[in-house]
């Protein structure tokens, strides 16, 4: 399968804009998406694809770059040109690299221009394989505990949300999980269902249907409240933990440093119209997520905060750059 994993197109016309002396835009637009093909990133922008393309007038290619905890996809896109026919759509775990990784080949504060943040997830389901002993928390965290057992969660790379989220767990649990990172949530779920690892923290989109149909257990979710679409499901602090919450950041739209700033309020423009839309609001929070579109300076105060909270659980885990 080629990597260009969907290619969305319709023909209608577009206004000039002086910034380009020009309409933009006038070719496809090419999208990265820093993980596999499958994922959570993968599915919310293609459904956010569908909706903007008639607005824009042109292609959009979703175009998934996997490895190395997103290092990859973060540097190609960082040495794109500024012209608007190169975005990234991500989820904030590719800037953490720049907490968890040394030699990081890129500067999101210098060589990223936020666009929007497009949908806040507000929390992971805890999911274990069903031959697991553990139907709840408590139980996961007695078992993690138990001599000579050793319980492992898996997360899309070392130093990503997952990883954050894993680390936190056993810090305010005293759960002794062990991470195993993998290129991708797509063959960390498979790791799941196969019983290689045992734990993962994962969005509600990619996995409920695994715990539907019984391939997976969810013993608790990560959020505030309980997410609708598992209404049975307790939160952890419901658990018996009351200082556990963990709601991801969500997922968001960057251009290359130096794009004409109205070709990234057009975008964004076109963003926040299309994720407030009846049909894709219904379809961020069936899988868990608040639709936002934001401005580009409201979308950097999110990530300024969001990476001020993972430094905070970095030094307590001790993660350092490797």
């Amino acid at each position: 399968m080629s990597r260009f994993a969907s290619v969305l197109a319709v023909l209608f016309a577009v206004p000039a804009l002086p910034a380009q002396g020009q309409a933009y835009p006038n070719r496809p637009i090419r999208m990265i998406i820093p993980q596999p093909a499958g994922g959570t990133m993968e599915t919310n922008a293609r459904a956010l694809a569908e909706q903007i393309v008639p607005a824009l007038g042109q292609q959009i290619v979703l175009d998934p770059r996997s490895g190395a905890n997103g290092i990859i996809a973060g540097a190609l896109f960082a040495k794109s040109q500024p012209d608007g026919y190169t975005l990234m759509f991500t989820s904030n775990s590719l800037l953490y690299n720049e907490i968890a990784r040394k030699d990081v080949p890129f500067v999101a504060s210098r060589d990223f221009a936020p666009v929007t943040a497009v949908a806040k997830s507000m929390g992971y389901l805890v999911l274990v394989h069903p031959q697991i002993q553990a139907k709840s928390v408590k139980d996961l965290v007695e078992l993690s505990k138990r001599s000579g057992t050793r319980v492992n969660y898996g997360a899309s790379g070392y130093g990503n949300s997952q990883h954050f989220v894993g680390e936190l767990f056993n810090i305010v649990t005293g759960a002794k999980l062990m991470n195993v990172p993998y290129k991708g949530f797509g063959p960390l779920i498979i790791a799941l269902i196969g019983n290689e690892i045992q734990v993962a923290f994962g969005a509600p989109p990619t996995t409920v249907a695994h715990v539907r149909q019984g391939r997976l257990r969810a013993v608790a979710y990560t959020g505030v409240e309980r997410w609708s679409g598992l209404p049975d499901v307790p939160t952890v602090a419901e658990s018996g933990y009351p200082d556990f919450t963990f709601e991801p950041a969500g997922h968001g739209i960057f251009a290359p440093a130096g794009t004409p700033q109205a070709i990234i309020l057009r975008i964004q423009g076109e963003v926040a119209k299309a994720v407030h839309s009846p049909k894709l609001t219904a379809y961020f929070e069936a899988g868990g997520y608040v639709p936002i579109g934001s401005t580009p300076e409201a979308f950097r105060r999110l990530i300024d905060a969001d990476m001020k909270k993972m430094r905070s659980i970095a030094r307590q885990a001790n993660i350092t750059p490797q």
